[in-house]
């Protein structure tokens, strides 16, 4: 397979969509394409990953795709964004990672080990500097990465569905030179409806709310009293907002829902963005199987009071030449749904968004299995090229035919020594992270027990520790009860002493009546000295000794 072509994969609610896409001389070609439906009817909330990974094989086989480098995105739902303020201007490149992952911490709604993150939209000003923070919690992520493990497939990269989008729409808007105003893309799928706001080429804002075309279809089923399967083809075949169907009050309520959380997305934006402008989208676009409702679109346009109109991602590629074009129009009938496939495929090969949510794990074992191909493909260059030589007669051939023979049993031997090797050295890792000197909650309880044996003056009521695993980043934050100031003066400096602790921070004392009598609450951040790991490891040690000497006197 090419360098220059990609495969990209979006796993949706009800169906799985794949493309593959070429840079060419003259643009960006369709190689293939294809959408599956899951085998499950009457969709239970969740499909199972046996059914979802199933579906992809069959969409795969069906295809033709061959193994080659694979993009995947991941639902908006599943990420979450934010606009990291403030950061030092003079900051270089090389240093910004790291002034990212120190406000990622206080910044994400959930635990920063847990997450996966990257930046960009890096925006320079002369006495600041701002990102746009993307994260996702890291078991969602590899679970939309160990779908594509039956067919034997590591993504070379994950990008968010809203940020694909936009790569593609951004491009549509840039060449039509679009107003002022902002573009919102509206894709409408079978569980949610996932929107972005677009300034040019550039994403501005996104949500995704929990309407989508199978919302429809349950509105159908409870008026017909039927199954899913009939209400969903009611929908397919009956469902219009226009004159003819003003009787159809299941079609309306769900417009009417959709049109309310798009004026919500609006004034959310507004206020995200700081924007006091009565108006600021000129025209919406909708796409996406939920758009086909007939006559969704003025619909929209006349709740809003804003235009809009259904918007087909293939047209994002009229540039190029006419065949080319054809091939992409040969997928119409769902063309419609592929903005997030063919964003994601466009992005992988462009490289507009420099942002990619792939585990760094899964990196490191893309890299090794890299290095083995071009490993493989040398050796069976080289045994090629002995074979061809040995063509050349009878008797050549015999002595080459040996020397073929001598080399596979010597790539054998390199192979068995590689493996051996990487067995040893992996147990060698293995004994030398168990040998490590490590911190423990415990080895800092009993640092505070020691230092802090009488109790009567101050109390610990909380005590939490984040980040045992790497002590130069631990935080240990405690609240604490005291009977007077001096007390809690006497605890810091206490702490200080011990010379496990550093960074002693207090913060504002408050008093309260308890029993009638005054006590001072306060709480108390500090970190871990930098030899904090070798002065545990010799109390731990010191405490053993002690322990037999003890027994050993008895």
């Amino acid at each position: 397979m090419a360098k220059n072509q990609i495969i990209s994969i979006d796993i949706g609610a009800s169906t799985i969509k794949l493309v593959q896409l070429e840079q060419t001389a003259s643009g960006i070609r369709l190689v293939n394409a294809g959408i599956e439906a899951y085998s499950q009817t009457n969709p239970p909330a969740a499909i199972s990953p046996e059914v979802i990974s199933e579906t992809l094989e069959r969409l795969w086989r069906r295809v033709g795709a061959r193994s080659t480098s694979v993009t995947l995105s991941i639902p908006r739902l599943s990420v979450t964004s934010r606009r990291l303020t403030n950061l030092p201007a003079v900051a270089a490149d090389d240093q910004l990672s790291d002034l990212v992952a120190m406000q990622a911490e206080t910044e994400l709604p959930f635990r920063a080990e847990g997450a996966i993150y990257d930046y960009h939209d890096v925006q320079r000003l002369e006495d600041a500097l701002s990102v746009e923070l993307i994260a996702a919690k890291r078991e969602t992520v590899q679970q939309q990465i160990d779908y594509l493990k039956p067919l034997g497939l590591t993504p070379i990269g994950v990008i968010p569905s809203t940020l694909a989008t936009s790569v593609l729409a951004g491009m549509e808007t840039v060449r039509n030179n679009a107003s002022p105003e902002m573009t919102m893309v509206v894709d409408i799928g079978a569980g949610r409806t996932d929107l972005c706001l677009i300034d040019g080429a550039a994403l501005r804002f996104s949500r995704s709310f929990p309407i989508g075309g199978n919302d429809l279809t349950h509105l159908y089923q409870r008026e017909m009293g039927g199954d899913f399967e009939l209400a969903e083809n009611r929908k397919i075949v009956n469902a219009a907002l226009d004159q003819q169907s003003e009787s159809d009050t299941a079609c309306y309520e769900w417009a009417d829902g959709l049109a309310a959380e798009l004026g919500r997305s609006i004034n959310g934006a507004k206020r995200e963005l700081d924007i006091n402008d009565e108006r600021i989208v000129g025209e919406i676009w909708l796409c996406g199987g939920g758009a086909r409702i007939r006559g969704l679109a003025g619909y929209i346009a006349d709740r809003l009071e804003i235009p809009a109109r259904l918007w087909n991602p293939l047209d994002t590629f009229q540039e190029v030449a006419d065949e080319q074009y054809a091939n992409f129009h040969s997928v119409d009938g769902f063309g419609d749904t592929l903005a997030v496939t063919l964003g994601s495929g466009v992005n992988a090969l462009t490289s507009q968004i420099a942002l990619d949510l792939l585990p760094s794990e899964e990196k490191v074992k893309l890299t090794q299995a890299q290095q083995r191909k071009r490993t493989l493909m040398a050796a069976a260059a080289g045994l090629a090229l002995l074979v061809g030589l040995g063509l050349g007669g009878f008797t050549w051939s015999k002595i080459h035919q040996a020397k073929i023979v001598t080399l596979d049993g010597a790539i054998r031997n390199i192979r068995q020594a590689e493996s051996n090797a990487k067995k040893t050295l992996t147990k060698d890792l293995a004994i030398a992270n168990l040998l490590a000197p490590r911190i423990s909650p415990l080895d800092i309880v009993r640092e505070l027990s020691v230092r802090f044996a009488d109790r009567t003056r101050v109390a610990w009521t909380t005590l939490n520790m984040s980040r045992l695993d790497d002590p130069e980043r631990t935080k240990i934050t405690f609240n604490l009860e005291a009977q007077s100031h001096q007390d809690v003066s006497q605890t810091i400096s206490m702490m200080a002493q011990s010379g496990v602790f550093t960074n002693i921070k207090s913060g504002q004392v408050t008093s309260i009546e308890r029993d009638k009598r005054p006590i001072f609450q306060v709480q108390i951040t500090c970190n871990l000295a930098q030899d904090a790991i070798q002065q545990f490891a010799q109390t731990r040690h010191f405490n053993q000794n002690l322990s037999r000497s003890s027994e050993t006197s008895d």
